[in-house]
């Protein structure tokens, strides 16, 4: 209650007709306006266009061209990289131009030039494929390998290149990546390998025909070095020949 009577006694002692608000409002808004400036020359040079939709389109011309230009641009680089990477693969892989006849033959010399493919052996770089005996861009001398330098093969890769280095001993070639020495154990080795390929078909003939060798016969040596041959994607250098005297120093050693 003593609160209410204090404002209330408060309120009676000012004397709101001595306060002049209006002249107040109309004193700020004075002071206000002379700071608001507007050039009225600029102001009557502009112009609401009649098509107001054409107009802001034409604001996003700019903009479209830009983009464009950067698809243009970006095209080009593709083009430019399409340019300089296809003699690169062509050269490391002639063989998927070969229906191209204008470029294969380019190709084709390169990499025997720079001996692509046994360039990529030495550094250690393998995409599934041997350096193929007989391959006209095969230039390293053979690597032969020691018994004791063979272990059994872990994996499908693995089984077949064992088998295609052994077959490389058994058959001539005027080239050759890699020959295994070609003993009972080596061969032993082989038919433990074998069972690591996947295909059942490939398994069972492989497994089939070395059991001739743990024989001593080595008669089909170039039907397996084929077959395993073209397990490996080879494209050229078939062996069709038999290297007899290696084979009879074999048997006369062995069996």
């Amino acid at each position: 209650m003593e609160k209410k009577n204090f404002n209330k006694s408060v309120m009676k002692e000012i004397n709101f007709d001595s306060i002049d608000i209006g002249n107040n409002i109309e004193h700020d808004i004075k002071e206000y306006s002379k700071e608001f400036n507007i050039d009225r020359t600029v102001l009557n040079n502009i112009e609401i266009p009649k098509d107001l939709k054409k107009s802001a389109n034409s604001s996003f011309e700019g903009v479209k061209k830009e983009i464009r230009k950067n698809i243009r641009y970006q095209i080009l680089d593709l083009l430019l990289v399409s340019i300089i990477l296809l003699p690169i693969v062509g050269s490391i892989n002639p063989k998927l131009f070969e229906n191209i006849p204008s470029v294969y033959p380019i190709f084709k010399s390169i990499n025997k030039i720079i001996h692509i493919d046994n360039l990529k052996s030495l550094i250690y770089i393998s995409d599934g494929k041997e350096v193929i005996e007989g391959s006209e861009s095969s230039s390293v001398n053979t690597v032969y390998i020691k018994e004791k330098d063979m272990t059994e093969p872990k994996s499908n890769n693995e089984a077949i290149k064992f088998i295609h280095s052994l077959a490389n001993t058994l058959i001539k070639s005027d080239y050759k990546w890699q020959c295994g020495e070609v003993t009972p154990k080596t061969i032993e080795l082989a038919l433990k390998g074998v069972e690591n390929i996947e295909d059942d078909y490939d398994r069972m003939h492989l497994r089939n025909s070395l059991t001739k060798w743990k024989k001593g016969d080595f008669s089909n040596a170039v039907k397996v070095h084929n077959y395993v041959w073209e397990m490996l994607d080879g494209n050229v250098g078939k062996a069709e020949e038999l290297d007899n005297d290696q084979i009879n120093k074999i048997i006369n050693k062995y069996y």
